[in-house]
């Protein structure tokens, strides 16, 4: 690679703006179709995977790069996922550009304190995330294409809020893909392979039953393509929990596991897909986002989700075994990487009252440090704070402390020592690689009503996890689980935005939908979380040439 000199990299960059910021207006006056948009969220797949088999990918290569090699394309190999790195919270920011505290799906499932109820969102209607978001008044991506004259379909996705079509899975498809899975794995578990095929034939003709919401059905029907198409592929998740057994033999790693699928599954369906939108006529009209909502790791040391509730047990009355949550004084989530502890103020009697720090939270903190196989594994303890409403001598300025237990563990476990123990949020830092995307991360996940009130945080690799058999999992703050990859390209993109891009520094997952809106020409939203990384880059100054991938002068950015 080398830099342009500074008259062409500055004549670059004024093209690039000026084509990118005037698309709109040029393709109504010519009378122009506007690009489709494909989105292929690849469940679960962690960063670099693509970028770094893609000689091995011939179709991914091909929607990417061109069949010639003449594609334009924008590669972001930094995008930081929502916390926590949750498949439910995480496509629920990811669609709506917005933190989860904003869209009220804070977790998988939670603990509302005014209600008393435990909130899950795994249902079989699969409404629940779309019933909280109608209710919170917060848009999807779907709903602003569709404010603005468009239209969309889903495939396999729980976040169909504002599309036109849905294609979604049932009783049917679930019970057969675990037949397959138990015949070829021999234990109950969804079948990848099938799950990802019956993705993309439903997308394609509706499998059986759903013709009229296929792609098929619907340019038969209504003429044209929808102007935004999402499938979500979840085998890349669900072989990295449970890989084959020959991989499981060789000790492959994450990354070893989710190319092996990507050749051997993914790849062949990209082949699929791009002989579909031919065959309805858009193909060459087609930019493709393939993206990833959170990463894996492979589990190293298995926790019993039982350890909580056994630590707490002796001093605290816990939610079930025949105790109503209004009757419990504390009720525990269960959880992967992490475990959230709610606790009920033992003197008022009131959820919604914070707990007091030295007569609730001190002795659950006490009770969880003399858990040897809890403490061989934790990490970081945070807890909650509760500014102007609880006043026990210490200030409370912001949502949470950061609580410095080894210190505590082998020193005065007195009022002093605790009070003492209780840090800024900011000292996190020690402890994370990524360090203010762990504090701001926290700060952006719970609203006042299901926030609990002390999370515990593993070391890497450490899972709450009951199954020996389970290989890898996500959830955690660390970068395998909370770093993937964005590519954007097809054969549709050259027109919006030309040249080939790498944009090397931190982008987030909630970035889709104003990239999205940019690409289509609609206004972005006000009041988003995420921001247009295409904007940022065609503003930036600084062009390079890429003779790695491409041979030629293409266009590059370097952060």
């Amino acid at each position: 690679m080398y830099v342009l000199r500074n008259e062409w990299r500055f004549f670059l960059c004024i093209v690039a703006m000026v084509i990118f910021a005037g698309f709109e207006n040029e393709a109504n006056a010519a009378g122009e179709r506007k690009p489709k948009i494909v989105i292929m969220e690849l469940h679960g797949m962690k960063q670099g995977i693509l970028d770094e088999g893609l000689e091995n990918l011939p179709h991914f290569r091909e929607i990417l790069m061109g069949a010639q090699n003449e594609q334009s394309y924008v590669y972001f190999p930094r995008v930081m996922v929502t916390m926590p790195a949750a498949s439910v919270p995480g496509i629920t920011s990811m669609y709506t550009g917005l933190h989860p505290k904003h869209t009220g799906v804070v977790a998988t499932i939670w603990f509302d304190r005014e209600t008393r109820n435990v909130r899950t969102m795994i249902s079989y209607g699969q409404q629940r995330i779309n019933n909280i978001l109608k209710d919170n008044g917060v848009d999807t991506l779907f709903d602003m294409v569709g404010n603005a004259g468009m239209r969309s379909m889903t495939a396999m996705l729980m976040v169909t809020k504002g599309a036109d079509w849905s294609l979604k899975s049932g009783a049917f498809f679930w019970g057969n893909a675990s037949v397959l899975g138990l015949l070829s794995k021999g234990f109950w578990f969804p079948s990848c392979r099938y799950v990802d095929e019956r993705t993309v034939r439903a997308f394609e003709d509706g499998h059986l039953f759903n013709f009229n919401k296929s792609l098929k059905g619907i340019v038969k029907y209504d003429g044209e393509a929808p102007d935004v198409m999402v499938l979500q592929l979840l085998g890349a998740d669900l072989d990295a929990h449970y890989p084959s057994s020959e991989l499981i033999r060789k000790n492959a790693t994450m990354d070893e596991i989710q190319k092996h699928y990507a050749e051997t599954v993914l790849d062949p369906l990209m082949g699929r897909i791009i002989k579909l939108l031919k065959d309805v006529g858009c193909y060459e009209n087609t930019i493709f986002l393939f993206v990833s909502e959170h990463g894996f790791t492979k589990i190293e040391a298995f926790l019993s989700n039982a350890i909580v509730d056994e630590s707490l047990r002796p001093s605290f009355r816990l939610a079930g075994r025949g105790v109503d949550n209004g009757d419990a004084e504390a009720v525990i989530m269960p959880g992967a990487c992490t475990k959230e502890i709610y606790l009920r103020n033992r003197k008022s009697r009131k959820w919604m009252g914070p707990p007091r720090l030295l007569e609730d939270v001190k002795p659950a903190i006490d009770l969880l440090l003399r858990n040897a196989d809890m403490t061989d594994h934790m990490n970081a303890l945070v807890i909650r704070q509760y500014p102007g409403e609880r006043h026990e001598g210490i200030e409370e300025n912001d949502q949470w402390w950061c609580f410095e237990w080894e210190g505590y563990r082998h020193g005065a476990n007195d009022s002093r020592g605790f009070f003492d123990a209780l840090k800024p949020l900011t000292e996190l830092a020690g402890r994370f690689e990524l360090k203010d995307y762990v504090v701001n991360g926290l700060r952006n996940q719970y609203t006042r009503t299901t926030a609990p009130d002390i999370k515990i945080i593993n070391r890497k690799g450490s899972y709450f996890e009951n199954d020996p058999r389970k290989y890898g999992h996500h959830g955690s703050y660390y970068p395998s689980d909370s770093i993937v990859s964005f590519w954007v390209g097809g054969p549709g993109l050259g027109a919006v935005f030309p040249g080939r891009h790498v944009y090397n520094q931190d982008v987030s997952t909630r970035d889709l939908v104003p990239m999205v809106a940019s690409l289509l020409g609609i206004s972005i939203p006000p009041g988003l979380d995420g921001e247009d990384p295409l904007h940022r880059i065609a503003a930036s100054g600084e062009w390079m040439i890429d003779e790695e991938q491409t041979g030629d002068s293409s266009a590059h950015i370097r952060d």
